[in-house]
């Protein structure tokens, strides 16, 4: 009986106190659950295990995957209670801000740099009627293309030049003259490629591209010799008719006032109106109806460079590029007055994108010039195709394209050469 006893409180203190423990145990784990949740949640979100838990839940909503046998995810969309923390959110959303300014940027680029540029066909404005300039300011760099003339004759239609054998005529080569100062200096220079030998390659075989050049001359000292040498010029007329005349005089008249070489913006231009009046008037000695016209502006001056050039042989500074803008819409204004179209280098060179004609940075306007004053490469290739495309616009039957060749292709050529015409004797 005392032994029954005995075991039944045993038996008693033993599911007592596993009791207990069990309880302890549910208590610690409770509390182990409560501590791991307020751990949880001061934890910071910037954690490494936080923002991989993050990655793998945005994944699993985003990718498709198979869950309990069935595909699920790739709809783009997250859970609601998917644990998706500010740490990643900020990640995704800067890559997506990233790609979307690239994107923008992309195609403003290319709207402004190839869109808009065959868009903008070169036009006249209304009050520079007989003004032409290459179609807009010049962009350091940045190639102007060639305007195709619209021929006015074709070889089958009057005005072209016959290749029949059994015409008698003398063949006659065309001439142009081109007078100029000192932004001719280095005109034939192959090493710049100058603008008067850029001229000459385009009318080869077709006309003779003469150059009357004088560095240093102003307006008023060509105007005194003008008439001798455009006499002396047209004693070949009966061979060599002179077809175009390129006058580019202005870059030594702009010289300031306490210069040798200095002429007033008025006298300029009535020097300028005395030129172009001896050729196209026919109350004058050299009055030639066949013969054109083209007048070119100033080009820009480079203040400090053309400075520095001056200072290194012991001189001062005797230019400014203010100045010469005058002069260069002097030149333009002669040429509106007088109905002969007019290269605007001055514009072509210094004015900006936008049309404003601000005066560039000295950095970019050694783009074009060498020294300050005369032209580079570019400053060349600016002119050179500057006169090229007024004269498909304003003169198309004495561009290259138009003008006829005097002998015929290779390809038109009979093998004994009967084709060719002879020459006339003066």
């Amino acid at each position: 009986m005392e032994n029954d006893q005995t075991e039944s409180s045993i038996r008693r203190r033993t599911t007592v106190g596993t009791g207990n423990n069990n309880g302890a145990t549910d208590s610690n784990k409770n509390n182990n659950r409560n501590s791991n949740n307020s751990s949880s949640t001061l934890a910071p979100d910037s954690t490494t295990d936080h923002l991989d838990r993050d990655k793998r839940a945005y994944s699993e909503a985003t990718e498709p995957h198979i869950k309990n046998g069935r595909t699920v995810g790739g709809t783009g969309r997250l859970p609601r209670d998917a644990p998706f923390t500010p740490s990643y959110v900020n990640v995704y959303t800067v890559n997506s801000a990233i790609a979307f300014v690239s994107l923008v940027v992309t195609v403003t680029f290319f709207y402004f740099k190839i869109i808009r540029g065959l868009l903008e066909a070169p036009q006249l404005g209304p009050d520079r009627e007989f003004m032409y300039s290459m179609g807009g300011p010049m962009d350091a760099g940045e190639p102007r293309a060639l305007v195709t003339p619209i021929c006015p004759f074709s070889r089958d239609q009057e005005g072209y030049q016959s290749l029949d054998v059994d015409n008698d005529e003398c063949v006659l080569f065309g001439k142009i003259v081109v007078l100029a100062d000192s932004i001719s200096k280095y005109g034939y220079s192959h090493a710049t490629s100058g603008w008067v030998a850029s001229l000459s390659d385009e009318w080869s075989g077709k006309a003779d591209v003469v150059l009357r050049s004088f560095p240093g001359y102003n307006t008023r000292w060509i105007r005194s010799i003008f008439p001798d040498l455009l006499h002396q010029e047209s004693k070949s007329a009966a061979t060599t008719p002179i077809k175009l005349v390129i006058v580019a005089l202005g870059t030594d008249d702009a010289a300031l006032p306490h210069t040798r070489q200095h002429v007033s913006p008025d006298q300029y231009k009535e020097n300028l109106r005395s030129i172009v009046t001896s050729i196209r008037y026919p109350d004058t000695p050299n009055y030639s109806p066949d013969t054109q016209v083209i007048l070119v502006t100033p080009a820009p001056v480079d203040d400090p460079t053309w400075e520095a050039s001056l200072a290194g042989v012991g001189h001062s500074l005797d230019r400014s590029n203010n100045v010469t803008q005058e002069y260069a819409q002097a030149c333009a204004q002669v040429g509106e007055e007088l109905h002969v179209p007019v290269v605007d280098i001055w514009s072509d060179i210094s004015c900006q994108l936008d049309g404003s004609c601000e005066l560039r940075e000295s950095s970019q306007l050694s783009d074009y010039l060498m020294d300050g004053l005369h032209l580079r490469r570019m400053g060349n290739d600016v002119l050179y195709k500057g006169i090229l495309n007024t004269v498909a616009h304003h003169y198309p039957q004495l561009h290259p394209i138009c003008w006829p060749s005097v002998f015929p292709g290779y390809s038109d050529q009979s093998p004994e050469g009967t084709s060719l015409k002879r020459h006339c004797t003066p």
